[in-house]
């Protein structure tokens, strides 16, 4: 059914970015790179939803 299109669409882009969030965090504390307390997961948090609202972007 086409009313659950969206739905899907939605499902799918939140997993994708949740394993991009979660294999970025585990590659840059993993990588011996230090940062303040809080810093990196809010920093990749924000890039990634930032490059997903720019592909949305689109008309």
């Amino acid at each position: 059914m086409r009313i659950f299109r969206p739905v899907w669409v939605a499902f799918r882009t939140a997993v994708i970015a949740t394993a991009v969030f979660w294999v970025t965090i585990f590659i840059v504390e993993n990588s011996g790179w230090e940062a303040p307390m809080g810093v990196v997961q809010l920093g990749v948090f924000f890039v990634i939803f930032f490059f997903g609202m720019l592909l949305m972007r689109r008309q």
